[in-house]
């Protein structure tokens, strides 16, 4: 609730009611970073003498102060996202009654499509959510990259000392056969990693539609995130988890950066006489980490 911001009637009592303490009172239990008044509450100093007119204002509330990434707010929450690698550096942690809970979101980079023709999606980056209580330290972030090119997962997302995140499986494909496990499977059926994803959809070989599944629902203010691409549609190339449609009829579409979607299936030309197109399949999307925390009451 806070001390009132002003007036001449300002109490001991009313101190007493914000931040505790027990009778008889005295003033040196009031130190900005004692036991009961967090720091940088009102004016009120850390040692030596204070008026009580330095408590005008003071709450008994301290959030925790951190830097990096791209920070927004939402409500009484703050945002930081990291869409490359970095540090997210935890100056101070919250007093009062503020805590220090930090929830979190990490998404690896998604696996590329099955290549040549009948390939289906790449699996979607592995997801993990949770809380954990921070410390006045820094917390080092590396972004998984989706992947590229022929049989290749997604790149792990880590936050050092916390979670790592494993990257999509890559697609199957025509007289190919294998997919890959990831962190959420592979396209053609391999398996997802337990508590990141599930396993991939379709058969081994590329049948139409086959996908690589996972993604979530991130917080609402910070968007959703895609999973595995989509495989062949009648000699079309594959779309991405991120919705997008294969860039020349025959190769996969390509995931959007920073959600995790499995690149799409390949497939050959536009009809069963074509020449091969599209020899690798879609490029996954890369990952990335938010961390969410509470700002003000």
């Amino acid at each position: 609730m806070g001390i009132q911001a002003s007036g001449d009637d300002l109490q001991f009592s009313e101190i007493q009611t914000e931040f505790g303490g027990s009778n008889p009172i005295s003033a040196s239990e009031y130190y900005a970073g004692g036991s009961l008044v967090p720091a940088g509450a009102g004016s009120v100093a850390s040692s030596g003498q204070w008026t009580i007119s330095d408590m005008y204002g003071a709450e008994n509330y301290s959030a925790l102060s951190a830097s990096g990434g791209t920070v927004t707010t939402s409500g009484d929450y703050k945002f930081a996202k990291f869409t490359g690698s970095g540090t997210w550096t935890v100056a101070s942690i919250a007093g009062g009654a503020a805590d220090n809970t930090i929830d979190f979101l990490t998404v690896a980079g998604g696996g590329c499509g099955g290549r040549r023709y009948h390939g289906t999606g790449g699996g979607g980056g592995g997801m993990i959510t949770g809380t954990f209580e921070a410390a006045a330290q820094g917390y080092s972030i590396a972004i998984g990259g989706g992947a590229s090119g022929t049989n290749n997962n997604g790149g792990n997302t880590t936050v050092t000392g916390r979670t790592t995140c494993l990257g999509g499986g890559h697609g199957s494909w025509e007289q190919q056969g294998s997919c890959s496990s990831g962190g959420s499977g592979g396209g053609g059926g391999c398996a997802g990693t337990s508590g990141q994803g599930t396993s991939g959809g379709g058969s081994a070989g590329g049948g139409k539609n086959s996908a690589g599944p996972g993604g979530a629902q991130a917080w609402q203010s910070q968007g959703s995130f895609s999973g595995g691409g989509n495989g062949v549609s009648h000699y079309t190339g594959g779309v991405s988890g991120s919705g997008q449609s294969s860039p020349d009829g025959g190769t996969g579409g390509t995931g959007n950066a920073n959600s995790g979607a499995g690149g799409g299936g390949s497939e050959r030309g536009n009809g069963p006489g074509s020449p091969t197109r599209g020899q690798n399949g879609g490029t996954g999307g890369s990952g990335v980490v938010i961390f969410r925390w509470k700002f003000q009451n």
